[in-house]
């Protein structure tokens, strides 16, 4: 097979001066940030879901949908609609092979599941309604988030609870995923946009790293995680292919991913690496996890029991377990990186609907921790004795949506509900 598609030195850095909005170089990325009309970006999404449910069977329309109306997929319901042009040309890079697929087995729970009230601090934001998106702390506590509706990088002083926010270079309303380097830079995914930034908060400048469009439609990049060499990596949603991006040089390389056997598209959308440097990514169709191997260039697929699931929140631990949540089936999932084994775990419904399950996170207790929108909780799962417990939030309808763990055990939760956006910082 050809060798993987380089972008050498693609890096735009942007310093905040008073140039031109619509400069390329130079864009005031360090003043006040400009607000979005977020009644005209909803406007746009429902436009959108709705051209695009017109050509969707009923369980795509209703996950679609969805995710639009919690703005946690501009561009992904685009390139949903957009798929197949954009996959008939462009690439100069052939698929990694794909390995055969593993058996699945699906696991009941066992025990009685526990709902207690969550013990929560709660921070409000200026605006009720930013948006918020995934959540990471920085070694100071800061937490930061992307603001959808506002089109913002936020940061949460989690000590005074000051927030301040600064505008992308180029901004479309698609910052989704965040993470945090050794030297406390801040990278993240501009979505609609097309690139991968990096935000400096010593110096409050902004860096670019533009994605190759294929066929006039841009990569969709969605999930960020480092490896152990603090290299980049990251998923192509539109392209359906995995990246890797030098920090120290610029240069990016991409592979694309195979496609679930079950399905038409191939959306990788969120992913983790285990501490063997798998990179491992779920799909948003066709009830598939895949494992890229960086030595080999080879992909495997891993298949769910149900050809339908929607993976989307994935994590994984020290012990190189991979966990995922399906949005549409109301289980978590786990893969045993060394067997392959996957298993599912049913949600309980002791508070409602389980299905529409978000944002997955493990703590150092061995726990699993996922954000559940129908039973309006954060969800603690044991897998030492197979147990689930809701920690339940006092505000109804508040829809939780990203979450991270810190040092402390607390875990911090976004939540994109009505009528407030907020924050909370749960004690276990």
């Amino acid at each position: 097979m050809s060798g993987p598609r380089r972008t050498p030195l693609a890096e735009r850095e942007h310093a905040p001066t008073q140039g031109d909005g619509d400069q390329t170089e130079n864009e005031e990325t360090g003043g006040p940030r400009r607000d979005a009309d977020a009644s005209v970006l909803l406007a746009g999404l429902r436009r959108r879901v709705a051209r695009l449910t017109q050509h969707l069977s009923q369980g795509q329309r209703n996950a679609v949908f969805m995710l639009g109306v919690l703005l946690i997929g501009a561009l992904t319901v685009l390139g949903l609609q957009q798929w197949g042009n954009a996959q008939q040309g462009g690439h100069t890079a052939t698929n990694p092979q794909a390995t055969s697929t593993t058996a699945s087995t699906t696991a009941s729970t066992s025990g009685s599941p526990q709902t207690r009230p969550a013990q929560a601090k709660e921070f409000f934001l200026p605006d009720q309604q930013p948006g918020l998106m995934y959540p990471v702390l920085d070694a100071q506590g800061n937490l930061w988030m992307g603001e959808m509706s506002d089109n913002a990088l936020a940061r949460l002083n989690t000590h005074t609870g000051v927030v301040t926010t600064w505008a992308p270079p180029h901004g479309e309303n698609n910052i989704m995923i965040t993470v945090i380097d050794s030297q406390g830079r801040v990278w993240f995914t501009e979505q609609a946009a097309n690139y991968i930034g990096r935000f400096d908060p010593a110096t409050q400048r902004f860096t670019s790293y533009p994605l190759p469009a294929v066929n006039g439609q841009g990569a969709g990049p969605m999930g960020l995680a480092f490896d152990a060499a603090g290299k980049l990596w990251f998923t192509e949603t539109n392209t359906s292919r995995v990246g890797r991006l030098d920090p120290a040089t610029g240069v990016i390389q991409t592979w694309s991913v195979p496609r679930p056997p079950t399905t038409q598209q191939s959306l990788p959308y969120e992913l983790t690496i285990t501490p063997d440097g798998m990179i491992w990514y779920g799909y948003l169709t066709g009830g598939s996890v895949g494992r890229f191997d960086p030595a080999t260039q080879r992909a495997t697929l891993y298949r769910t029991p149900d050809p339908d699931a929607q993976i989307l929140g994935m994590t994984s631990d020290a012990q190189g377990h991979v966990w995922f949540t399906e949005l549409n089936t109301g289980k978590i999932g786990e893969i045993d990186s060394a067997s392959g084994v996957v298993r599912e775990f049913t949600v309980p419904n002791t508070l409602g609907n389980p299905a529409n399950l978000y944002g997955i996170a493990t703590t150092h207790d061995g726990g699993v921790w996922f954000a559940s929108a129908g039973a309006n909780a954060a969800v603690r799962y044991i897998p030492a004795t197979n147990t689930f417990t809701f920690y339940q939030l006092a505000r109804q309808q508040s829809t939780p949506y990203g979450l991270t763990s810190g040092p402390d055990g607390r875990l911090w939760l976004t939540t994109d509900g009505s009528p407030a956006n907020y924050v909370a910082a749960i004690t276990p």
